[in-house]
């Protein structure tokens, strides 16, 4: 990979026909241009830790990971993982950091208006507090993007079981349609 390049990705060929995003890179210093959210079902990780500067806020969908108790004499002698998945504001001109591990979609452009009449909405009818909306619109970003350690892909839920899918596999091995085996099932 060169240190200075400039692309845009589409997907999978026939899979997506817009653009999702344009980079521009000079070493780890990125502009990132997002067309769209992720097409994509499932949350992502990266290989590398980074910082993230939005220049338009946006909004994200955030995997964290915990453990909850299985069995009802000794709910505590074995342990599931538990994945929650929860909608997440991205100011614009703030740095974020994001580990490798950082699991997320990128849904789209944050929708102020949107997310504060469903939060009057929510208010008003007693409701739980409302998730923020988002819309179409480009998102951007400027990247520093850390050294690679690890390999990436994506968290899929199928059928009530988690598992995490490296990216090729994921994208063209078929793996985004998988079904996830069970812990202990092999």
């Amino acid at each position: 990979m060169s240190a200075i390049g400039f692309e845009t990705i589409y997907g999978v060929e026939g899979e997506h026909e817009t653009p999702f995003l344009t980079r521009l890179r000079i070493g780890r210093l990125h502009l990132h241009i997002f067309h769209r959210g992720d097409a994509d079902p499932d949350p992502h990780d990266h290989p590398w830790d980074f910082w993230t500067f939005p220049l338009t806020p946006y909004v994200e969908e955030v995997a964290t990971h915990g453990l909850e108790p299985v069995g009802e004499y000794d709910p505590w002698a074995s342990r599931a993982i538990v994945v929650t998945m929860a909608r997440k504001i991205v100011p614009a001109f703030r740095w974020s950091y994001r580990p490798a591990e950082y699991t997320h979609r990128v849904l789209g452009r944050y929708d102020e208006a949107a997310t504060m009449e469903a939060a009057m909405g929510a208010f008003v009818f007693g409701a739980r507090r409302a998730a923020p909306l988002f819309k179409a619109g480009k998102i951007v970003t400027i990247v520093w993007q850390g050294r690679s350690t690890r390999k990436w892909g994506f968290l899929r839920n199928r059928d009530g079981n988690w598992c995490w899918t490296p990216w090729r596999e994921y994208v063209f091995g078929g793996g985004k349609h998988a079904p996830c085996e069970p812990e202990g099932d092999a």
